[in-house]
């Protein structure tokens, strides 16, 4: 079918677009409208009732697929994890948790980790995800706002060949005997009458928890059902799973993007590949895994691959490359077109769901390097002014102005902060800051990241993408910094070798740009502060600039802010 006609039908006649996807999966009831707009939002397949852990588990043939970091391989067929998925959720039901109990998960990329979330969806509990490498700051923050009726945690992760203790213990915790015992304990049970918790579409499913590198965390709700529905169209949109495709992932479960890629996966009845511990730990890791596996899908993001082609690595090739979570520069698109037949960067947000990215089970589209994709059907995309007026070709705020079905319900403890994503234009704010080349959109960063100089403006994202063009730039982060006489002013920090000098950097910005983009200050640093996600942490810069503190612990490597702090030094004095 032609993406255009199936994008304006989408948006003209949305339950002939969704029902036909919905009716793919199991449900205890059928809905009885496909949307009612409500408001900013809507209630999607109202008063349908289904289970996505039922649906997940429901197939034949290999489930899951994992690997710990030395290496060892452990498979485990749809049969047996839904027994496993059945014990775990009756040994919870019978401590008292039912449906609307609040279940936190603190548990490493492990078998009894997926397990452990797919028995709380089982029985409809909400429950949520912290990531293992997390500070103790950051896991306490997240457990006081969800106040948990039960926590399920696990007593080390193992990264980079180092075993790591977790912070905490829970009511019911993992890895105190081997994996492979702890596996045969939840395979040893065979009580059928452990029936699905029949949830309501709309009805909160899980909450999950932002990154925290912009500020405090917040608590988003996403619906059960309605979520379910919106995730398993996607990944049939973008990959045309099929029962018996493999679809393997570097993602870390505590990030939203490893869940809707496992439910993406399981609910096609396709198998999902997943590994513990640094995907380039040793360097060829994830060449041997790919070789060994030969997936349909591999499901990764830009840092890494930036890492693998530092190191000069030629994967195996691939039928799909996806990325997510950061943008995807054209130099590392290049590098992904060497192993992978198609490739696509997927853009989204823990609020809204993937919304853009290239439908490859369409006619009529390709991919465009340098941009996210095109919206998916259903979406409505457009980038606006201060004043909320359409924009193109030029940066804009990226809004959607259409429901969608995995967007949130809420945050939890703080309806304002709510209300707030839609109070400024009247439709959802993303927060991101976009360009559309119709029917194209390129990412170029956040809001946060917008910098304001004598009155124009430009993302962090646009001047970094241009900088990366300059041979020996390794990494590069731009921020502004208040400036009396121009507002802001631009500090760039960079990550390259010795012979990339300051002044060729200038004459970059000032060639492509134009003279009104005047460079305060180059940094030399070894490396950037990421978060445990991949993602770099600008606003950490910025604060560095202008002499405040900042919180390392939600960094990949806390360490580097002392380095980062000693450069500043030196450059300020």
């Amino acid at each position: 079918m032609d993406y255009f006609a199936v994008y304006q039908k989408a948006l003209e006649k949305p339950e002939w677009y969704w029902n036909q996807y919905a009716e793919k999966l199991k449900w205890f009831d059928r809905w009885d409208s496909t949307l009612i707009k409500q408001g900013y939002t809507g209630k999607w397949f109202v008063n349908g009732k289904t289970n996505i852990s039922f649906n997940s588990v429901s197939h034949s043939g290999e489930a899951l697929v994992w690997y710990s970091e030395d290496n060892k391989k452990v498979e485990l067929a749809f049969r047996d994890l839904e027994r496993a998925v059945k014990h775990l959720a009756f040994i919870l039901a019978n401590k008292g948790l039912k449906k609307g109990s609040k279940i936190a998960i603190y548990t490493p990329n492990t078998l009894q980790g997926i397990i452990s979330v797919l028995a709380s969806a089982w029985i409809g509990a909400i429950y949520t995800i912290i990531f293992a490498g997390l500070g103790e700051e950051a896991i306490k923050k997240r457990l006081e706002d969800f106040q948990p009726d039960f926590k399920i945690t696990a007593t080390y992760t193992v990264r980079r060949g180092n075993r790591i203790p977790l912070l905490f213990k829970g009511n019911l915790n993992f890895r105190e005997k081997k994996d492979s015992e702890e596996l045969e304990d939840l395979l040893g049970f065979n009580e059928e009458k452990v029936k699905a918790e029949q949830i309501e579409a709309n009805e909160p499913l899980k909450v999950m928890y932002t990154s925290g590198t912009t500020g405090k965390p917040k608590g988003i709700i996403l619906p059960h059902g309605a979520w379910m529905v919106g995730d398993f169209t996607v990944f049939d949109l973008m990959f045309n799973l099929k029962p018996g495709d493999v679809v393997l992932t570097t993602s870390d479960m505590g990030w939203i993007t490893f869940s809707r890629i496992m439910y993406g996966t399981l609910l096609h009845g396709s198998t999902f590949v997943f590994m513990e511990g640094a995907p380039d730990y040793p360097k060829e890791r994830l060449v041997k895994i790919l070789d060994e596996m030969r997936p349909k899908v591999l499901f990764t993001s830009p840092t890494l691959l930036r890492t693998l082609r530092k190191y000069g690595l030629k994967l195996p090739r691939v039928d799909y490359l996806a990325t997510a979570g950061e943008i995807f520069d054209e130099q590392t698109w290049e590098y992904a077109k060497t192993f992978a037949d198609r490739v696509t960067d997927v853009y989204g947000q823990t609020e809204l769901g993937y919304v853009v990215g290239i439908p490859y089970s369409l006619d009529g589209i390709e991919p465009k390097p340098g941009y996210a994709g095109v919206p998916f059907p259903g979406a409505l995309l457009e980038t606006v002014d201060d004043e909320g007026k359409p924009v193109y070709n030029r940066p804009g705020y990226l809004v959607c102005k259409t429901p969608f079905p995995t967007q949130f319900i809420g945050v939890l403890n703080n309806k304002e902060k709510f209300k707030s994503y839609f109070s400024k234009f009247g439709y959802h704010d993303t927060g991101d800051i976009g360009i559309i080349d119709t029917p194209y959109i390129k990412i170029v960063g956040r809001s946060d990241d917008m910098i304001k100089i004598a009155g124009h403006r430009i993302t962090s994202g646009e001047v970094e993408n241009l900088l990366m063009e300059i041979e020996g730039i390794k990494e590069v982060a731009v921020v502004g910094i208040p400036d009396e006489i121009k507002g802001e002013k631009m500090v760039i920090f960079v990550v390259g070798d010795s012979n990339v000098h300051e002044e060729k950097i200038k004459e970059k910005i000032r060639d492509s740009l134009g003279p009104i983009y005047l460079v305060d200050k180059v940094i030399r640093i070894n490396r950037l502060p990421k978060s445990k996600s991949g993602k770099v942490v600008r606003r950490m810069l910025r604060d560095l600039m202008l002499g405040k503190e900042v919180d390392p612990t939600i960094l990949e490597d806390p360490d580097v802010i002392n380095d980062i702090k000693e450069a500043v030094k030196n450059e300020l004095q």
